[in-house]
């Protein structure tokens, strides 16, 4: 929306917005949802069953095709792949192999500039653009004809909805980062429906002990068969109706995406809403995803974008290493992302998945954002605080921002059993992990205030650090 509709909508009452909900509604259905979606989750699902050798051939071919693609259509790629020595011969031959010899592709281009990475062609008719704030507040853009909406819709109806057991077509409801309830003063109801695509969307920015019932009331009225959308706005609300004792309804499936599934995460959910939960990775570029198999191991998918997984010194990391994810997409023809630093930390698993889906490999650990490592007085790196929050049953929330190389911030949003005791575990649990030297203040909060994407940041770091020199392990 631009932000004239957006200040229209945010002054029309609640039966206008449900008009303009509806009509846009209508407009995303059939944009994302036509013969190329079609097509193309029913060539996923079938890949799935490939032998090695035929799935590497196929993604060496994907790849080959849209390195050349970037060399021959984007003079952004042109003169950095001849700045850095790529011949032609190498692009016209292209394989995996050759992958280390291209440079990488900075989150900073990305934002100054998101046009320079189309191609000729579509930079003189670009595609709808789609934005979203990142974690500075700067926008990052996307261009994204039908075909690639499709595609991107189609993956994940192939490969995360269907291997929970659901499909995209079902009814579903949302917890994302669309402000579809003006933010404030706001009353009930703290959702709006989309009935083209059988969408109940529910606020992320107005969960609160005091509104909680509203959104069960919706939850029971429109039954979604999957509950999809941020992991941190779905715990929050589980915790909430947890201590309220109120019944709500079972979907089939949850499905996480956005943000890190937390490990304590999933427990909480799949008690409260008495379902399985999965959990999806990926990003508004749609470089790359993976996705929750049903023993809940993160797949990647290589067939839809190539991911790396490198050490600072641009070395691939071992089974179990922690390192930088650097992603080339393959569904986006019109604006490419090659090696493209996403600024989030992973690593592969030491352990194959008894799925059976063996040319899918596994993500063993989905670390988080390259800003949001801590740094301490010694020189260490931190990067798994989850466990600070762990079996906390008077907890509904918790934030834990770095101010200093010594000082912290947890901020907590209590519930009515949170007591002095819980306070302590948390001081101790963090003095434990980052040691003596380091003081813990806890704030008690109503809310933990959101992102503008409405999205929790779990831990934030203000300490100024050379980006390259976190990708350790």
């Amino acid at each position: 929306m631009s932000k004239w509709t957006e200040r229209i909508y945010a002054a029309s009452p609640v039966w206008l917005q449900q008009v303009g909900i509806n009509v846009y509604g209508l407009f995303r259905k059939r944009r994302r949802l036509g013969p190329v979606f079609e097509q193309t989750w029913r060539a996923y699902a079938q890949r799935e069953s490939w032998p090695a050798d035929r799935m590497q051939e196929y993604v060496e071919a994907q790849l080959r095709a849209q390195v050349q693609r970037a060399y021959r259509e984007v003079p952004l790629y042109r003169q950095a792949f001849r700045k850095y020595g790529v011949s032609d011969e190498v692009i016209d031959r292209f394989t995996l192999a050759d992958l280390p010899k291209l440079p990488f592709l900075e989150k900073s281009v990305v934002r100054a500039n998101p046009a320079a990475l189309l191609t000729e062609k579509a930079a003189r008719n670009p595609p709808q653009e789609f934005s979203t704030s990142g974690t500075t507040g700067t926008p990052i853009s996307v261009y994204w004809d039908a075909a690639t909406h499709q595609h991107n819709l189609a993956v994940r109806e192939a490969r995360s909805f269907r291997w929970a057991g659901v499909s995209i077509r079902e009814p579903r409801s949302t917890i994302g980062g669309r402000l579809v309830v003006p933010r404030l003063p706001s009353r009930p109801p703290f959702w709006r429906y989309n009935r083209w695509e059988r969408q109940v969307y529910l606020s992320a920015y107005h969960i609160t002990p005091q509104n909680v019932p509203d959104y069960v009331a919706a939850l029971n009225r429109f039954r979604p068969v999957t509950m999809t959308g941020y992991s941190s706005g779905h715990f929050f609300l589980a915790q909430f109706i947890k201590e309220q004792g109120l019944e709500v309804h079972s979907p089939r499936a949850i499905i996480t995406n956005s943000e890190r599934l937390e490990p304590y995460m999933r427990p909480a959910l799949e008690s409260v809403f008495r379902s399985r939960v999965f959990e999806e990775y990926g990003s508004v570029e749609n470089c790359a995803l993976a996705t929750d198999c049903e023993r809940a191991r993160l797949h990647v998918h290589l067939d839809f974008g190539y991911v790396e997984i490198l050490r600072p010194d641009g070395q691939p990391t071992a089974p179990g290493q922690v390192g930088e994810l650097v992603l080339t997409g393959f569904a986006n023809v019109n604006q490419i992302f090659i090696r493209y630093r996403i600024g989030d930390l992973a690593a592969w698993a030491t352990e194959p998945c008894l799925c059976g889906r063996s040319t899918l490999p596994v993500l063993g650990d989905l670390v988080g954002r390259l800003e949001d490592v801590v740094l301490l007085p010694d020189g260490r790196q931190v990067v798994r605080l989850d466990q600070v929050f762990r079996q906390l049953e008077g907890l509904a929330e918790g934030q834990i921002v770095q101010e200093s190389l010594d000082r912290f911030v947890v901020n907590v949003v209590p519930l009515s059993s949170y007591s002095r005791a819980d306070a302590e575990k948390i001081r101790a649990r963090m003095i434990v992990r980052l040691g003596p030297q380091i003081t813990v203040e806890i704030r008690e909060l109503d809310a933990i205030p959101r992102e503008p994407s409405g999205k929790l940041r779990a831990v934030v770091s203000r300490v100024q650090r050379r980006p390259a020199a976190l990708a350790a392990s």
